[in-house]
């Protein structure tokens, strides 16, 4: 069970091969142990515990070895006198003390190696012996591929820290260009206010992501304030946002976050931050063990039908049905859009109120 346990804990191939090597002859109770990984048509002894030399560091031909043997034919082999079997290497056993032997595959299957015990003298290893090296070569086998998982993931982890860092980049410079652009080709008095809103928009992205980066939390209050600030500019009187402090975790916060940035979009596209005239409220409170948000539009154009149920609406279903679990409703009122997300959220503590 320990040897198990410190396999099953192990970060590298090198410390799985390392708890076979300390463990299996004691286990087994043989006078030697070799571990074996197969490298294409190839066995690599990598790692011995014997009372004299065998073959660590060698390779040999699969086909030239009873360890590749064991791994060809996915099958433990057992050997109570190597003189006496033709699939030994006579040549390469003459210069050690072997006299018998159990190789076992590590994964059955599809091996990847072998584990192979020793005698000095004749000797027909028993039943549990030979069953001790097969549960050692299973764990062992469980090991590497969890060490390969691990692995793997972890590439993919950095290949996709390495993405968002360089989306990150990418939308700054997006950011800057666009604002540069605007004072080249528009009019000084319309260049600054566009200039303005890029700007904000900009904190607001940068907001959002040095918070859900280093900090894996927000307070709600703070997630709408950022995704509203760059609709803000030159519209005083026309927002209101209140509602008591949540805190929210990283995962609900991207897809809320996500959620109220098409909300917003849509706003300015079709509704009510679409006109000068428009006004928004967004509210939230808490329902038994939900948290509901409500998204109110007033005073805008008459918003198509067609609107509700665009690329971008389908969107915000899936975001709030999908990755909050939560229900999303929506209707047409003479006077805006309404829309109420609710989900189950953590418990709220204190006041949260901004009118602007």
């Amino acid at each position: 069970m320990n040897a198990i346990e410190r396999l099953a804990s192990a970060g590298e191939i090198e410390d799985v091969v390392e708890v076979v090597r300390s463990t299996a002859r004691r286990l087994i109770g043989s006078d030697g142990i070799a571990v074996i990984l197969r490298e294409g048509d190839a066995c690599h002894y990598v790692e011995e515990d014997a009372v004299g030399p065998l073959w660590k560091g060698r390779n040999f031909p699969l086909s030239s070895c009873i360890s590749g043997w064991a791994m060809l034919h996915r099958q433990t082999v057992v050997i109570a006198d190597i003189r006496r079997d033709e699939r030994i290497p006579q040549d390469l056993y003459r210069e050690t003390f072997v006299r018998s032997l159990v190789m076992a595959p590590v994964r059955s299957e599809d091996p990847i190696g072998a584990i192979g015990a020793y005698w000095g003298q004749v000797y027909e290893p028993t039943s549990d012996e030979v069953e001790t090296l097969e549960t050692l070569t299973r764990a062992t086998a469980t090991a590497m591929e969890n060490v390969r998982l691990v692995k793997a993931l972890s590439r993919a982890l950095e290949e996709a820290e390495f993405a968002r860092d360089e989306l990150r980049h990418r939308v700054k410079n997006a950011y800057t260009a666009t604002e540069a652009l605007a004072r080249l080709t528009l009019p000084p008095e319309h260049a600054r206010a566009l200039s303005a809103r890029i700007a904000a928009l900009a904190r607001a992205h940068d907001l959002l992501d040095r918070k859900l980066a280093h900090q894996d939390q927000i307070t709600l209050g703070e997630l709408v304030e950022a995704e509203l600030e760059p609709y803000k500019v030159d519209a005083p009187g026309r927002f209101t946002v209140v509602g008591p402090v949540v805190t929210l975790a990283g995962p609900q916060a991207l897809a809320l976050g996500l959620a109220l940035n098409e909300l917003a979009t849509n706003a300015l596209k079709y509704g009510a931050l679409s006109v000068p005239t428009g006004r928004l409220e967004v509210s939230w409170r808490r329902d038994a063990q939900h948290l509901v948000l409500e998204w109110s539009e007033a005073d805008g154009p008459m918003v198509r039908g067609a609107a509700l149920e665009s690329f971008g609406s389908r969107l915000l279903r899936r975001l709030v049905e999908g990755q909050l679990g939560g229900s999303l409703r929506r209707h047409m009122e003479s006077s805006g859009v309404t829309c109420v997300i609710e989900f189950a959220a953590p418990l709220m503590i204190g006041s949260d109120r901004v009118d602007t």
